[in-house]
């Protein structure tokens, strides 16, 4: 397991300009909270494995903490369906179902989709080449095998897309689920080979936009995503990826 130091200040909230479990936390938050979404990000991002036990004690001694706040971390990933409590005690990382999978990505196609059909209307000719210099990116590292360059810059591509729904609620509901759909965005750019679609689908969209067209927009995005499930379920029923 990773260094996981905490630094503390004199307060009760701490400012964690550190790594816990390999996930950078800068934000200034209460201890549980940093704690919480540490270990939150961890199992999301894949860091902490499917039936991987959770030691309070252990990670309460490598972080430099108490217990308390790891405790309280493992009751609210609990209350998240993130781990399992265990017949003998303690907890363990929950494995992913494949309706798990289903489900999820239904919600981001939803928000989405949704989220596109906000944006179009509100799309400047700055943000318009923002988002084609993205794509034209993601093309480039796709062609040179650059995968973690490739999800870096997918996410970039839908992060400004979001904002660009300047709605906030709508965004409030997707940074909810930002972390599963980040774990969903790797295992299929990391697990399969025919992925040339996802940048000519997003020029698809971008005409769209540039059409003032939202519902064309919409209906992209909704193909778009569709095809990316199907692919994802795929793999998982062929045992390339674990949910």
């Amino acid at each position: 397991m990773e260094d996981c130091r905490i630094q503390k200040n004199t307060t009760q909230e701490y400012s964690m300009e550190t790594v816990f479990e390999g996930i950078p936390v800068t934000k200034r938050k209460p201890l549980r909270e940093e704690v919480y979404q540490s270990l939150r990000k961890s199992i999301l991002h894949g860091k902490l494995k499917p039936g991987q036990r959770l030691i309070e004690e252990k990670f309460a001694h490598q972080a430099g903490i108490s217990r308390t706040p790891v405790r309280e971390a493992f009751y609210e990933l609990e209350r998240g369906d993130l781990v399992a409590r265990r017949t003998k005690g303690g907890f363990v990382v929950r494995q992913f179902t494949r309706e798990d999978v289903e489900e999820i990505l239904g919600i981001r196609c939803t928000l989405e989709s949704y989220a596109a059909y906000l944006a179009t209307p509100h799309m400047t000719p700055d943000r318009m080449a923002a988002l084609e210099k993205k794509v034209a990116e993601s093309e480039k590292a796709f062609k040179g095998k650059d995968l973690d360059k490739l999800i870096q810059l997918h996410t970039e591509f839908h992060n400004l897309l979001y904002k660009s729904a300047k709605s906030k609620k709508l965004l409030k509901m997707i940074n909810d689920y930002s972390d599963y759909f980040y774990r969903y965005r790797v295992a299929l750019l990391r697990g399969n080979r025919n992925i040339e679609y996802v940048p000519e689908d997003h020029r698809r969209m971008l005409k769209a936009m540039k059409k003032k067209s939202p519902r064309v927009v919409e209906r992209l995005v909704r193909n778009h995503l569709e095809k990316t499930k199907q692919i994802l379920l795929k793999s998982i029923d062929e045992g390339k990826i674990i949910p």
